[in-house]
């Protein structure tokens, strides 16, 4: 996911960087952009990120004029101090609208939506508008099947019978009843891009644990955390410690 921050607040996009990379360490922040001006080269020199994250009132304007010279088609998740500008934000292509301070919680349901419009592009503008207004309905366009290979045969599961997913040279699939199979798809990021991330967790770069297979976790002095696992699959799980306050939340929603 390729994301473009506009925001004129140096702590405000430092933090929003740090809680992008926590939350969803594909992440590739493309820039960082202080005002308008700035802004609007960027996009004439540019193709269009994934994701836009902007501020309203940025020291030399309203990020608003930008729409008066650029067609700008990606999504895009306002984070301002004001909440005078929320109509307005929904009209040109705004997915969220967040108040800072930015809240982590807020920030995981907005990236969720972005995901859940992505996956679903060709959908009418209708219903995408249902979805960005009524964001509980989310849950229901994650896949709930997923197709596995198995003795030179593909197999449909349910998603909801797998434990984890592991990366190992490919990407394994390991369902709470302990039978192991090869994913289809080539990447960790392709694979959690079609789970509900209310379900799943990625704990690294190369696995992601569904919460049913957790049977306990510890932390050490450092600051990291240790899952134990009911499948005998997967040894035990570690969590950088950079990554362990998101997954305690995750774990106790």
């Amino acid at each position: 996911m390729k994301v473009l921050i506009v925001e004129d607040e140096i702590l405000i996009a430092e933090q929003l960087q740090r809680m992008l990379k926590d939350i969803a360490p594909q992440t590739e922040i493309l820039d960082v952009l202080h005002s308008v001006k700035t802004a609007r080269r960027w996009f004439m020199q540019n193709p269009e990120p994934d994701l836009l994250f902007m501020d309203i009132q940025l020291s030399d304007g309203i990020s608003f004029d930008l729409f008066n010279y650029f067609d700008i088609k990606c999504p895009i998740i306002f984070a301002t101090a004001y909440d005078e500008y929320a109509i307005k934000a929904f009209k040109v292509n705004g997915i969220d609208y967040l108040l800072k301070p930015i809240d982590e919680e807020d920030l995981i349901r907005a990236l969720e939506k972005y995901k859940a419009l992505k996956k679903n592009a060709q959908m009418p503008t209708e219903l995408l508008q249902t979805l960005v207004n009524h964001p509980a309905q989310k849950g229901k366009l994650y896949k709930e099947k997923l197709i596995v290979q198995h003795r030179n045969a593909s197999i449909p599961i349910s998603i909801s019978d797998i434990a984890a997913f592991y990366l190992d040279q490919v990407i394994y699939v390991v369902t709470h009843d302990g039978q192991k199979y090869i994913a289809e798809q080539n990447t960790l990021d392709e694979v959690e891009d079609i789970l509900n991330p209310i379900e799943f967790f990625r704990t690294g770069r190369r696995q992601i644990i569904n919460q049913q297979a957790i049977e306990s976790y510890k932390g050490d002095a450092a600051g990291k955390l240790y899952l134990k696992l009911k499948t005998n699959h997967l040894p035990e799980v570690e969590i950088s410690r950079e990554k362990a306050p998101v997954f305690k939340r995750w774990i106790d929603r």
